[in-house]
């Protein structure tokens, strides 16, 4: 972190400025589709797709995939309960700032758009992300299911000389 001092307006202005076009320069957006890396890191699940125009989905991956997940959510539960337990004001000091800052901090840490109704919409998310996940196997696992039920049938028909 660099530091920068600043004597009047003038100066904050100026560097303002500065780190404004600093900013601006190292910004990066996608240009195209291309541009945009794969996905990575823990929870991924591979989906193997090849020219028979199916998609195959591991059971065991996801099952992973959920675990981790349910693993991140416990996390943000924790963080949450930190913050709920750092949510009672602290009084002002001597500064002549003091006032202002119990006032900023007062926004960033309640309950309506501080930093635990961040991780309560996190949790949601999460929650619903969780939710899809686990419709996605069990809606894949009762399709095999059904498939080979439905192919075992098929398979005795044919070993019975294709009597019903």
């Amino acid at each position: 972190m660099s530091s920068h001092r600043v004597s009047d307006w003038g100066d904050v202005r100026a560097l303002d400025k500065k780190l404004a076009k600093g900013a601006h320069k190292s910004s990066h957006h996608a240009q195209d589709a291309s541009s945009v890396h794969d996905p990575s890191g823990a929870g991924t699940a591979e989906l193997v797709a090849e020219d028979t125009g199916r998609i195959e989905l591991d059971p065991d991956e996801i099952a992973a995939a959920d675990a981790e997940l349910a693993k991140r959510h416990d996390e943000l539960t924790g963080y949450l309960h930190q913050a709920e337990q750092l949510a009672s004001p602290l009084r002002d000091g001597n500064s002549p700032v003091a006032e202002h800052l119990r006032k900023a901090f007062g926004v960033r840490g309640s309950t309506d758009a501080g930093v635990q109704a961040v991780l309560r919409q996190y949790l949601e998310e999460l929650s619903a992300l969780r939710g899809a996940i686990r419709a996605a196997s069990d809606g894949q696992v009762r399709q095999e299911g059904d498939a080979q039920d439905a192919l075992g049938a098929l398979h005795g028909r044919t070993d019975d000389g294709g009597q019903a």
